[in-house]
């Protein structure tokens, strides 16, 4: 067999590599932007963010919202501004949710409204669908309006994670053997 001619190999190396380019420039790692909800927050898409908290054993914040949903775009600026909010998405994998993103069941325990925020315990691969919001309307527990009721139920995530593992972490200390 004759080999194509250098013309034909450049051609198919460039598109090679700029496919590379394409794939790398897209920052397909599953990130998102803020879309509303703060740029300066680690935000990603659903799928990806679930893996990521499963891989890194954080809980996980997942907000499901609508592009033409009024209540959506009032509570985003609340918690893009909030420093409550940033102090503490540190220890949380942040997932941003966006219109058709959303999926399909599981994350409607309560209804299909909007917005609406979960929390996600990423080391037992399992919705904390106990952390709602507290004060708020029973019929609704995932609608949040103020920054001071995220910030709250994130601080009860982080608690509830963190005394998951110190019982855990009990529990493997009676069962180890001891040495003589």
């Amino acid at each position: 067999p004759v080999p194509p001619p250098l013309s034909v190999m450049l051609k198919i190396l460039s598109v090679v590599a700029l496919a590379c380019l394409l794939a790398v420039a897209s920052g397909d790692d599953g990130k998102v932007k803020g879309r509303g909800f703060g740029d300066d927050y680690d935000w990603w898409g659903f799928e990806a963010g679930i893996k990521e908290a499963q891989s890194t054993g954080k809980p996980a914040m997942v907000v499901i919202h609508k592009s033409w949903c009024g209540a959506c775009k009032r509570l985003g600026p609340v918690v893009a501004s909030s420093a409550a909010i940033q102090k503490h998405a540190g220890d949380f994998v942040m997932i941003n949710v966006l219109d058709d993103e959303e999926p399909k069941s599981g994350w409607s325990p309560d209804g299909g409204y909007i917005p609406r925020i979960f929390f996600y315990d990423g080391k037992h691969g399992e919705l904390m669908s106990d952390i709602k919001c507290e004060g708020c309307n029973p019929k609704y527990g995932y609608f949040y309006s103020s920054d001071a009721q995220v910030a709250a139920s994130m601080e009860r995530a982080a608690k509830k994670v963190k005394a998951a593992e110190a019982t855990e972490a009990e529990a493997g200390a009676k069962t180890t053997p001891t040495e003589l």
